[in-house]
């Protein structure tokens, strides 16, 4: 199978299953009860899968390592969230702290 093949049949793989998954809670919703313990661990993976994703984009760009700019960029964002500042503030200072990083030779 060529590499588009195979990218076309992955996304249709996943696309089914995410389908499905969400017709089982639509269909299977009303009828489970699940203790609190649950819903809470459910709410924490959810977190925990999102708060990895963003770590391995953070850190890592093809095969390697991505450099020390981007996760500078990415530190000065999550301070900035942190304190509270508006999200088109959070953008911009991180995305200019990256480019004067990478401009300056630190990649």
């Amino acid at each position: 199978m060529t590499e588009h093949g195979l990218i076309i049949a992955g996304i249709t793989v996943l696309a089914t299953g995410t389908y499905l998954l969400r017709l089982a809670g639509f269909r299977l919703g009303s009828r489970l009860t699940l203790s609190p313990g649950a819903n809470a661990l459910l709410g924490d993976a959810a977190t925990t899968l999102l708060l990895a994703v963003a770590a391995v984009a953070t850190l890592y760009e093809g095969g390697g390592f991505a450099g020390y700019a981007r996760p500078v960029g990415v530190a000065v964002a999550a301070f900035l969230a942190w304190r509270k500042k508006p999200l088109i503030v959070v953008i911009l200072v991180a995305a200019a702290v990256s480019a004067g990083l990478r401009q300056i030779g630190l990649k």
